[in-house]
């Protein structure tokens, strides 16, 4: 685990190659959150220890179905911390995994200082989370936005590009000062500080994207 911002970590799988993914540790007074993204091949179960020297577990957080894994139950189990996940990716979810919460797929705050913002277009169901720690807002985007090793793209689908291009206009309204993905470990690029002009830049550049 890496401290890349203060009281945010980066969490590595237990056995790390390139094609896998990393994760994300949040410590804070009102409970540490775990931004998982594993696969039935990563795990983080090297870090179990760490973590829990650091006050554990409160909740997962999930964006969408496409990083679920039979791990997250047993970081549940570990911890006491369930996944929470949008009821709009249940069918998927919890065909998979036991310890899921639902959550209804509109903007709400979900926790303190946790807000939950859909973000359809990627994933039917797709969230990302608006975490302030310490009075910095942290947009954790999952896959939404991704970096590919040399700049960030969209990762809509021929279908939902309308959907996508909406909810890239709803980030560009919403006050964040950093941008989290959880990207590959190959690719050492995983997030990026932004004020209000250079959100704006970057949320145009990547909706220029899609045309």
């Amino acid at each position: 685990m890496n401290e890349i911002l203060p009281n945010i970590y980066e969490v590595l799988p237990s056995k790390q190659t390139p094609n896998k993914y990393r994760s994300f540790f949040i410590r804070r007074d009102e409970g540490n959150l775990l931004i998982p993204c594993f696969s039935s091949s990563s795990t983080i179960e090297a870090h179990f220890d760490r973590i829990a020297s650091m006050g554990g577990l409160n909740r997962q957080l999930l964006g969408d179905s496409h990083f679920k894994s039979a791990h997250c139950d047993e970081v549940a189990e570990r911890f006491d911390a369930p996944l929470y996940c949008s009821e709009v990716e249940a069918p998927d979810v919890t065909r998979v995994l036991k310890q899921v919460i639902l959550f209804p797929f509109k903007r709400h705050i979900l926790d303190a200082n946790v807000e939950v913002i859909p973000t359809p277009g990627h994933r039917d169901g797709g969230v990302c989370y608006l975490v302030t720690v310490d009075g910095k807002r942290y947009l954790f985007v999952g896959d939404f936005i991704w970096h590919d090793g040399t700049r960030w793209i969209p990762t809509a689908r021929k279908a939902t590009l309308r959907a996508y291009a909406d909810s890239l206009r709803l980030l560009e309204t919403t006050d964040f000062d950093v941008l989290l993905a959880n990207s590959q470990l190959d690719n050492p690029t995983c997030y990026l500080e932004l004020d209000r002009e250079s959100r704006r830049d970057f949320i145009r550049d990547v909706l220029a994207q899609l045309t």
